[in-house]
């Protein structure tokens, strides 16, 4: 369906139904609202969702492949577990975020800012950040 089309006059209002195993190809749901649903196993494919908005969502054991997630915002999220790989985060902020157990490997962090951070227990190559920046405090002043 082209971005320009619009909806017709088609609108539906669907309240207590089950639609399981439903398919709907080229399809606008613009404007779309799902309010206490089930989205259970549903699978969304080739879809354009700019502006998509989950709130108050359960997205455990969702998987995201080949997603263009630009300029999102993920806010009041628990991303416990969560694995992200061959992904692209330039320019990406994290802030006021619990850590925690974090671990990364195998990253380019070319020109990457930590701030205001609790670096207690955190190495880098194995080696202790705190060891690391007394060294150099003790080398090179508080400056």
């Amino acid at each position: 369906m082209s971005e320009e089309q619009e909806a017709g006059n088609d609108k539906l209002e669907i309240d207590n139904m089950y639609l399981c195993g439903s398919t709907f190809s080229r399809v606008s749901l613009k404007g779309a609202s799902f309010t206490d649903s089930t989205l259970e196993d549903a699978r969304l494919e080739d879809v354009n969702a700019t502006g998509f908005i989950f709130e108050n969502v359960n997205l455990t054991e969702t998987k995201f492949h080949d997603v263009n997630m630009a300029q999102a915002h993920i806010d009041y999220a628990n991303l416990t577990g969560v694995k992200i790989t061959d992904a692209n985060m330039t320019d990406t902020r994290i802030e006021n975020v619990n850590l925690t157990g974090f671990h990364m490997s195998n990253v380019n962090l070319t020109g990457a800012e930590i701030s205001n951070a609790n670096l207690s227990d955190m190495k880098i190559n194995g080696v202790s950040v705190e060891d690391m920046l007394a060294l150099w405090k003790d080398t090179h002043g508080t400056a």
